[in-house]
C-alpha cells in the first residue's frame, strides 16, 4: 500500500480518529461526576420524601390533638353530670345539663365542618342514605325518603355516616 492510502484524508475530523487516552480519562471523569450528581439527587429526593411524610404525620397529629382538646370540654360536662347525686337533682335540671353537653358537642363538630343532615322529603340517594325500610305511599313519589330514623353526618361533601331512612315504593 502506498503512503497516500494510509494517511487520513483532509476531510476527516479529529473525532473520526480513535480517541486517545486523554479523551477516555475525560469521559470517565464526566461519567463519575454524573454518577455523583445522580446519587446526590437520589439522596435529596429520599430526604424530601421522608420530610414530607414526617410533615403529614405531624399535621395529622396536630389536627387530632386540636380535636381532642375541643372534645375535653364535652368530657368535662359529662364528668360534672356524673358527679351529681341523682337524689338531689330534679329531672328538668338533668335534662338541661344534657342539652348543654349536646350543644357543646354539636359546636365542636361544627367547628370541624361536621354537620348532620335530615333527608326527609328528598329523593333517595344510595351514596347519602341507607334504606332501612320501604313502604308503599300515595303521598310521595317512588324512591322518596319518607322518614329519617338516624341523621346522617357529612364533612363538606364527604359523607361520614349515611342517614338511615324509610323510602317510598
Amino acid at each position: 500500500m502506498s503512503e497516500e492510502t494510509q494517511r487520513p484524508s483532509d476531510t476527516e475530523t479529529v473525532s473520526d480518529a480513535e480517541p486517545g487516552p486523554m479523551a477516555a480519562d475525560q469521559g470517565a471523569a464526566e461519567i463519575a461526576d454524573l454518577k455523583t450528581k445522580l446519587a446526590r439527587w437520589q439522596a435529596d429526593f429520599a430526604n424530601l420524601q421522608r420530610r414530607a411524610a414526617q410533615e403529614v404525620l405531624a399535621a395529622r397529629q396536630n389536627a387530632d390533638a386540636d380535636f381532642a382538646k375541643h372534645m375535653l370540654g364535652v368530657l368535662d360536662h359529662f364528668d360534672m353530670a356524673l358527679a351529681v347525686d341523682p337524689t338531689k337533682v330534679d329531672t328538668r335540671s338533668m335534662l338541661e345539663g344534657v342539652k348543654i353537653t349536646y350543644d357543646e358537642l354539636k359546636r365542636v363538630l361544627s367547628s370541624r365542618g361536621i354537620e348532620s343532615y335530615d333527608p326527609t322529603g328528598k329523593s333517595f340517594d344510595p351514596h347519602q342514605h341507607e334504606a332501612i325500610m320501604q313502604e308503599a305511599s300515595d303521598r310521595h313519589p317512588p324512591m322518596t325518603v319518607t322518614q329519617t330514623f338516624q341523621a346522617g353526618y357529612k364533612q363538606g361533601d364527604r359523607i361520614l355516616r349515611p342517614a338511615k331512612v324509610k323510602v317510598s315504593k
